[in-house]
């Protein structure tokens, strides 16, 4: 088990930077709001706006990171990765918010287990969960793959297969919540930072977003 740093004495067990955590609530909370903005221009602006949506999200994730010495900067990147996000999913958010409230409430109910449970198990486990990284983003490599092949193997979009694709999908943005939290956890003490919460606020909101797309999907079939 992973417990001990390579710099000084800090232990997993010795809990969450308080001050880290709850900036980065408050970051991913604005965040959230931003994504709803960036979904009514989404609409406004028809398919240009997923084009253009998915080029600020994919710009905005590169540079956050990239920006993390000054929390002004990397929030500034984070706003356009929030809008760029909204502007991707308005079309399916605001037609199961019109015409599919049952399964909208469902669906954040299993969002929001699915974040309780990652929490939990990242507090409870004294293993530090970001080592998952590179095994998760293999996965996520597959996963576009075999969403790419879908449109040319119709062997592929059969509902056994679409389950399996959702489910897999659930699987690595939930494991992608935990090493998340695992890096609030322990790493934010190894590498103090202004923007570090700007950027664990934003990780948190692209797993976020994912997941609920997923768990949507999985359960319109």
């Amino acid at each position: 088990m992973y417990n001990q740093n390579s710099v000084g004495g800090y232990s997993v067990a010795d809990g969450v930077d308080g001050r880290l955590m709850g900036k980065t609530l408050g970051y991913l909370v604005l965040l959230l709001a931003i994504v709803m903005v960036g979904s009514v221009i989404g609409v406004t602006m028809g398919s240009w706006g997923l084009w253009g949506g998915f080029i600020l999200a994919i710009a905005g994730t590169i540079m956050v990171s990239r920006r993390m010495q000054s929390a002004s900067k990397a929030l500034g990147w984070g706003i356009l990765t929030a809008i760029g996000l909204g502007m991707v999913i308005s079309s399916v958010l605001w037609y199961v918010i019109l015409y599919q409230g049952p399964m909208l409430m469902t669906t954040i109910g299993a969002l929001l287990l699915a974040l309780l449970l990652s929490a939990a198990v990242v507090a409870w486990v004294p293993w530090d969960f970001s080592k998952l990284g590179p095994i998760l983003f293999i996965g996520l490599v597959i996963l576009v793959i075999s969403g790419l092949l879908s449109f040319i193997l119709p062997s592929m979009t059969g509902l056994v297969m679409s389950n399996v694709y959702n489910i897999a999908g659930i699987v690595i943005f939930t494991g992608y919540l935990m090493v998340d939290f695992s890096i609030m956890r322990y790493r934010g003490r190894t590498f103090p930072s202004d923007g570090l919460a700007v950027v664990l606020a934003v990780s948190l909101l692209v797993d976020i977003v994912n997941l609920f797309l997923f768990l949507l999907r999985l359960g319109r079939r």
